[in-house]
């Protein structure tokens, strides 16, 4: 069982850095990369977030989820089917300029119930970085801005929060995916640095997506993707459907490609295909003993059994 984690916009106790950092958007797209960094959460990607938003029935702002429990928690459970969201407060985002860049950060996040809308824990960290020298100022949207000292900073913290959150959730098994395929060894990006161990045993699971648009009938189960999928539109005009053109009784109008609507409703369904053992380990990957006949491909996922 994976644990899926879907991490909404976030607040700030200073205007100032939402205005000059965008750290509303960018704050949360560092915490997503801590998160998936420890191997143990599924965490969904920020931008696909904001975009399938622009794609949802209720035309407001994305920056509403921000706010709005339950309009995030129902977006979210139809589109991503997480079982977390998350929440968090900018407390600091402080630098100090000069001979050299010193950062000073700290964040407050809460892990909360997608269903019944608790908080489960909050968690809060910080973190302080000086680099030997300076550098430009990035928006913490910018690909650059982790090479700040403003976004070592946030690392810091961040990396320590994602820890605690996966320790609370009971340390999730470890997950990877197998980057190489040669002859009977199977290599993936999980290493020393991850605890894994000669002798430890991954399943193999084979991913394939399948699209289930809004009140398609249970009876007529989705085809995979790639064998000319069929598509299930809804049966009347009372269920959801695709709108090109949205608008609310503010007067905001909104477009929406079907694609885009469609691309919303595709889901991975995994299936166990093998097991292998770990043979060599190294800092950053490991290699597995391939004995199954069955065809195993790179970016097939790995997850660590009990």
């Amino acid at each position: 069982y994976t644990i899926t984690i879907t991490i909404l916009p976030f607040s700030s106790t200073d205007k100032l850095w939402i205005e000059e950092y965008k750290a509303d958007d960018g704050i949360p797209r560092v915490l997503e990369d801590s998160l998936i960094n420890t191997k143990m959460i599924n965490v969904t990607d920020y931008d696909l977030l904001i975009s399938y938003f622009e794609s949802y029935d209720i035309v407001v702002s994305y920056k509403t989820l921000q706010t709005n429990l339950q309009l995030a928690s129902d977006f979210i459970k139809e589109t991503f089917d997480s079982d977390y969201i998350i929440t968090g407060e900018i407390i600091d985002f402080n630098l100090k300029k000069g001979g050299k860049d010193t950062a000073n950060t700290a964040f407050k996040i809460n892990l909360i119930d997608i269903d019944s809308l608790k908080i489960l824990k909050s968690f809060t960290n910080a973190g302080t970085y000086t680099l030997p020298n300076n550098s430009p100022v990035y928006s913490s949207e910018d690909a650059l801005f982790t090479e700040t000292a403003l976004g070592k900073a946030s690392s810091i913290a961040l990396n320590k929060i994602a820890n605690d959150i996966t320790k609370f959730l009971g340390d999730p098994p470890i997950m990877g995916i197998i980057t190489r395929v040669e002859n009977d060894k199977l290599y993936i990006n999980l290493g020393k640095k991850n605890n894994i161990k000669k002798g430890d045993v991954f399943n193999i699971y084979k991913t394939d997506k399948v699209l289930e648009l809004p009140d398609s009938s249970k009876e007529n189960k989705s085809a995979n993707i790639s064998n000319n999928p069929k598509i299930f539109f809804p049966q009347n005009e009372n269920t959801k459907k695709y709108m090109p053109v949205r608008t609310n009784e503010k007067g905001d109008v909104w477009y929406t490609s079907e694609t885009l609507y469609k691309y919303r409703y595709y889901k991975n369904i995994e299936e166990l295909i093998a097991s292998a053992k770990v043979i060599e380990v190294y800092d950053n990957y490991s290699v597995l003993e391939n004995k199954t006949n069955i065809k195993i491909e790179p970016m097939m996922t790995v997850k660590i059994k009990d």
